[in-house]
Order: structure tokens, then sequence, then C-alpha cells
């Protein structure tokens, strides 16, 4: 049973009900509460549900046939993903506890689908007549599959097998066109959910399990009922870590950025590939390795005797080491664990292949001991993300919600006293008040625009410095990668003839393309998103700034010391809200980043090229054929020239990216991120400001009050500061058995 240390949300529910009981406590006292007291006790109502919808994000990646979803099996023990599927496209199915068990299908839209496919027609030859197909694909129309069935044919017969390796676009068109029948009333305009409930729960895995309907999914999410899901943890079985996709590739990324926790499964078997490599520094890049676990998955067959088994482990630890990973391994077999949780409905082959295994004892032995030692590890961090994630911040919203009201309490007290001399000294300073604050208002009102332009300013320099510049080396180190990608034209050479120079040019021009997309996912990407995080994070300091600045102290130092105390914004600790919420402006202007930075071109300007080269080396070379008959016509010389072609103007096409990229960095991304967030914290000084004002008839009201009616509000301000301290109490000794 996958569980986390349970949440005494009871506990946690009683101290947030106590606490919007002193809310309304303090809102019966005339003049006690403000307008902020309706912002904390709708933060307390919808901190259990939080709570309750928190996950932790726990992504299991590998490359292909590492037995990412026996381990799956094996940490919920049920069969709920299909093993030994190798499906590489990038799927990933999440798993969640549920109220009954569900399947849930989401499959691509068709402009999705559409836009893969033409994509990978890119550059494709043909007599001409795929030109107005291209331009409007769409695998729904007769005549595109014609269209698409030419092109799989022709690339598969003039480009068997020639490279030694998978291409992404022969294998994307074949799953569309094998696909297509079963899922193309499936699929609609926009993204769709096909569920499975109860009894049809299994069915899941027949789409799943083939690759050609996994081409339409865009991911999976299953509802567990039973005991077997903490409802805090979403599990997901990552598919296409090794895809030779660059697109499904930085679909994986994406949620493993998203996740608390990576599981990294390794295959003894095999060791580390080459595959392998490549991804983890990918992962290594995005800065994700402190939260990476790493398991070498055994399969106890494939290992003479335990000594074996520990020989793999070292070479794979050896491995990680020369790439700077210093990781804990843990060998032990998922298969085998999964199992032993299914004994009882295993059938009579998995019955028997258990107990081969169990004769094994030194190795069972040795991968007993480290799934133990991988499960203390594995719970303990859950257990840290769980305390962050799900409990720490409310604890400490609702410590600040609780200091403020005790803040509060402390001022009325104060002001219900008998001290005549004191009364009357804050009659005067609060006459006052109104006036300082109106003008100081509109001094800062007028400041603040001048204030952000400065912002701007520092922005956009940093902006060219980065483009402009090229300070971070971005453009530079991106047109030396192409200069140095190797296309290897030789490796076409038994093809050429029967193939022509069209068709050779298409492989060639994809290869380049899929190598400079795998540059910018390993090398670009991640400093780009630092560089943007940068930024972000001096906004937020900037405002920040700002916020803390207008903190105006408008009462001198002999002044009533007390009604300064009071002001919400006179403590930097006071505010529940950041100066600006950045997440929550983005996501309400839908503000994302630019799409990606560089990407390959095949031009005019290129194609034109590349045909008068060939046709100046054809007449060269029938020249010297005729000359000298055992001269033979060759294509090598005028390939080789096109490859240079092509890496020559597209360092030249990416440094015109590079400048648009820059452009709405600027003009789409940050200048309005800027200017709304200068609207936001316009309304926050605002209400600060509106504070001085209802602060002074508040309290003026509480000075006009009777000598009788003072004494009954402060014993029931008395009754609030003590019930306040009390929960603060138990908030911090709450918050430390927690953390423990």
């Amino acid at each position: 049973m996958m569980t986390l240390k349970p949440i005494p949300l009871n506990s946690i529910e009683k101290i947030i009900n106590d606490t919007l009981i002193l809310l309304q406590l303090a809102e019966d006292i005339p003049q006690m509460s403000d307008s902020t007291f309706k912002v904390y006790q709708a933060t307390c109502q919808k901190m259990p549900g939080y709570i309750r919808e928190g996950r932790l994000k726990i992504a299991v990646v590998g490359v292909i046939k590492s037995g990412k979803s026996t381990f799956v099996n094996s940490l919920v023990g049920k069969e709920l993903v299909k093993r030994g599927a190798g499906v590489i496209t990038a799927i990933t199915t999440r798993i969640r506890k549920g109220k009954k068990n569900q399947a849930r299908i989401y499959f691509k839209s068709w402009d999705n689908i559409n836009f893969q496919l033409q994509n990978a027609l890119q550059l494709f030859p043909d007599d001409g007549s795929g030109n107005e197909i291209l331009a409007d694909f769409d695998i729904r129309r007769e005549n595109d599959r014609k269209y698409l069935k030419k092109a799989y044919k022709r690339l598969i017969h003039d480009f068997p097998d020639i490279t030694n390796e998978i291409r992404p676009e022969i294998l994307m068109i074949n799953h569309a066109l094998q696909g297509f029948e079963v899922c193309k009333d499936l699929v609609q305009a926009d993204e769709t959910i096909l569920c499975f409930k109860s009894k049809e729960f299994g069915k899941h895995k027949v789409y799943t399990s083939d690759p050609n309907m996994a081409f339409y999914i865009k991911d999976v999410c299953l509802d567990i009922f039973g005991n077997v899901m903490d409802p805090h943890i979403e599990i997901a079985d990552c598919q296409g870590a090794d895809s030779t996709d660059p697109a499904q590739l930085s679909q994986v990324l994406t949620y493993l950025e998203s996740s608390n926790l990576i599981v990294y499964c390794i295959s003894s078997r095999i060791g580390l590939r080459q595959s392998d490599v490549a991804f983890l520094n990918q992962i290594k890049n995005l800065g994700l390795l402190d939260n990476v676990l790493f398991i070498n998955n055994c399969d106890f067959t494939e290992h003479e005797n335990l000594e074996d088994l520990i020989k793999i482990e070292k070479s794979i630890q050896d491995s990680l080491e020369f790439l700077e990973i210093h990781p804990q391994i843990f060998s032990f077999s998922s298969l085998y664990n999964l199992f032993l949780k299914r004994e009882s409905k295993l059938n009579k082959k998995e019955l028997s292949r258990l107990q081969f295994w169990q004769e094994e004892k030194k190795m069972v032995q040795y991968s007993d001991l480290k799934t133990q030692k991988f499960n203390l590890l594995f719970e303990q961090m859950m257990d840290e993300n769980q305390h962050e994630l799900l409990i720490s911040n409310h604890l400490k919203r609702l410590g600040i919600i609780l200091g403020q009201l005790d803040r509060r309490a402390d001022i009325f007290l104060d002001l219900l006293s008998s001290d005549k001399k004191k009364e009357e000294t804050a009659i005067e300073t609060l006459n006052n008040l109104h006036h300082n604050a109106s003008r100081l208002e509109s001094i800062v009102t007028n400041s603040i625009q001048g204030a952000v332009d400065g912002l701007e300013d520092e922005i956009i320099f940093n902006l060219n410095k980065a483009f402009v510049r090229d300070d971070k080396d971005i453009l530079k180190n991106a047109q030396i990668n192409i200069k140095r990608t190797r296309i290897d034209v030789e490796k076409y050479k038994l093809v050429t003839k029967e193939s022509g120079f069209n068709q050779i040019l298409y492989l060639m021009f994809q290869e380049f393309k899929r190598k400079l997309d795998l540059y910018v996912i390993e090398e670009v990407n991640p400093q780009l998103k630092r560089f943007v995080q940068t930024q972000e994070k001096r906004i937020i300091s900037y405002f920040q700034s700002l916020f803390d600045s207008y903190k105006v102290d408008l009462l001198k130092d002999d002044q009533y010391s007390q009604i300064k105390a009071g002001l919400k914004f006179s403590d930097p600790q006071s505010d529940c809200i950041d100066s600006v919420d950045l997440d929550k402006i983005k996501k309400i202007l839908g503000l994302q980043l630019p799409p990606k930075i560089f990407d390959a071109r095949y031009t005019t300007r290129i194609k034109t090229g590349v045909f008068t080269d060939f046709g100046l080396q054809s007449i060269s070379q029938i020249v010297s054929t005729l000359l000298n008959r055992k001269s033979g016509f060759s294509f090598s010389p005028p390939l080789k020239k096109a490859a240079v072609k092509i890496k020559k103007e597209n360092r030249k096409i990416i440094k015109g990216q590079f400048e648009d990229f820059h452009m709405n960095l600027r003009t789409t991304y940050f200048l309005p991120l800027i200017k709304a967030c200068t609207r936001d914290f316009k309304e926050k000084i605002n209400e600060r400001f509106n504070q001085y004002q209802s602060f002074e008839e508040e309290m003026g009201s509480v000075l006009s009050l009777k000598q009788a009616e003072k004494k009954d509000q402060k014993n029931k301000v008395h009754a609030i500061k003590k019930q306040t301290q009390s929960l603060s109490q138990d908030i911090a000794t709450f918050s430390r058995i927690s953390r423990s």
C-alpha cells in the first residue's frame, strides 16, 4: 500500500474553525474588525479543501524496457498498467485514489494531430501534387490519407534501415495511418475524454499498449478505489523518455518539472544506455537531480548469481559518477515484489516463476534489503514534501491571521483604558492622521508610474544584454552547434541511385532539424528558463521593495505609538498575500512564453542554392564521364554541398529567430506582465491608504464610548486575545510534531 503519514486533518480543521469563531467574535465588537477580516474568513474557509485536494506528484521515468510500468504496478500492488508494452509514444499515465475504478483517456484534437503530421512531412519530396495537400493537411480526408500512405511507402522503400536508428517521422506516419480507423470516431475538433468504469476499467490497456492508438492519445488518468493509494499522491508512468521526437521528449520533461519526486528506472539486463545518458543530462540541466531516486530494476533470470548483479550495479554507479551524478542506487526486482503482493492471484506460470526465483536465496535477500531501504527513503522524502506542500503553508497563513488578530486586540485594550491623557493624545493624533494620509496618497499615486518606468528600463536593459549583445552566448553557441552538427551523407550512399537527390535531401534535413531541436531542449531551454525566472524574481522583489517603502509612518515617534502598532501595514509579515501575485496575473492574462526559439527551416533560398549546385555538379560529372568512362556519377559531392548550405543558411535564420524571440518576449510577455503588476500594485496601495481613513473613524468611535461600554468590550477583547495566543501555541506545537 502506497501511503503517506496520515494528515491530522481533524486537528487542523479544529484550529481553522476556532480561528473563524475568533474572527466572528471580533466582528461582533464595534470597530474591532475591518474589511481584511472578510478576507481572513474566506481564506480559512478554503483551507480544508486545499489540503484535501493537494497532491504530491511522483514521476516514474526511464528509457524503453526499463521496468517503469512494472515498478508502478509493484508500488500499488495491482496490474494497473500493461507491462512490457514497449510504447515509445509520450503518454503519461497518472494514477490517483478515487471513489471508484475509472480510467479516463484524453485524446488529442484533430488540429494537434494534423500539425504533428505536417511537421513530419516537411520537405517530403514528390512530384508537386502534394503542395496543396500539405498547405492544409487533414488526415480525415481520404486524399490526404492516400498522400500520407504514399509518403510512408516511399520512405520505407527508399530508406530501409540505412541509419540503424528509428526515424521519428516514419514511425509517426505509420502509427497515424494504422490507428486512424479505430480512433477516427473518438477524436474531435477539441480534446475529448473516453471513460471506462467499474468492470470495463481494464479496457484502457488496449489503447495505451497499442502504439498506433497511443499516437492519438494525449495522456491517461486512472482513479483507483480502495486503500492501495493515498488520496494525496499522484504517481505517473511517463513513457517516451527515449523518444527520438523532440516534441514528445519535451512533453515528458514538462511533467517532470511539475513533479515532487522522480523515480528513475534502469534495467539490470542492459545497464546504463546511451539514451539514459542523454535523458539524464536533460534532467540535470533542468536542475531536477536532487529529487531523483535511482532503481536498478533486476531480472533474476538474467544474472547467474548475486556477484553478477552487484557487478552491474557497480557499473551503473560508475557510469553515473562519470556524469557527475552521485546517487544511491537501489537494486531490486519490481516484478518479484509485484508477484509477492499478488501471490494469491497469480496464474500457474507466474506462480512457477515466483517459486523459481525464491530458490535464489542470496539474490532475493539482497533484493528484499534494497527494497526496504528504498521504501524508507521514499517515505521520508514523501513525508517531507507532504509537510511543505500540504500543511506548512496553511499553518503559516493561519499564524499570520492570528498574529493580526492579536495585534488588533492589543491596540483596542490600550484604547479602552481609563487613561484620560492617552485618550486626548490619541484624538489629536487621529485628527492629523487623515490629513497626512490624504496628502501622501496623492504623492505616492503620482510617483508609482515613475518608479515602474525604472523597472521597465531595467528589464529591457537585461533583455538587450541577453539578446542584442548575446552576453549569455545563447545565439553564439547555437550557431557553433549548427556548424559542428554532423550530417553524414556517406550513410545514404547505397540507396542514392535508387532514391534520388530529393529523397536524400528530405532525410538529411529531418536529421539536421531533429538534432537542432534536441539541442534546444537540452541546452537552450534550461538557459532561457533560468533567465526568465531571474527577471520574474526581480519584478517581484522590485514591487515588494516599493510596497515596503510605502509603509509610511505618518505618526511622529512621540505620538500615539499604539495606533501605529494597530495599523495593518506596520508589520512586514502582516500581509497574507505578496505585493504582486505573478502566477495569478499570468493566469488571468493568459501570458505564455513565446514558442520555441530556434526552428530549422528549408527556405526557397536554400532550395535554389542546393539545386543550382546540384545542376552544376551534374554537368561537371557528365563531362568527366565522357572524358573518362571509368569515372562514375556520384551524389556525394552535391549532397555534401547541400549539407553545408543547409547549415550555413540556418545559422543566419536562427539569428533572425533570436531577434524575433527577443521582441516577442519583451512586447507580449514582460511589458504586459509589468503593466498588469502595476495595476494590481496600485489597487493594494490604495487599500493601504483607505485603511488610514477607516482606522481614524473606527478609533474615534472607540474613544467616544462610555466607561461601562469600554469595560464590557475590554473583557471581550481580553478573551479573544487569550484564545488567540492559545491557538498560536497550538499551531507552533502542531507544526513541530508534523515535521518530526
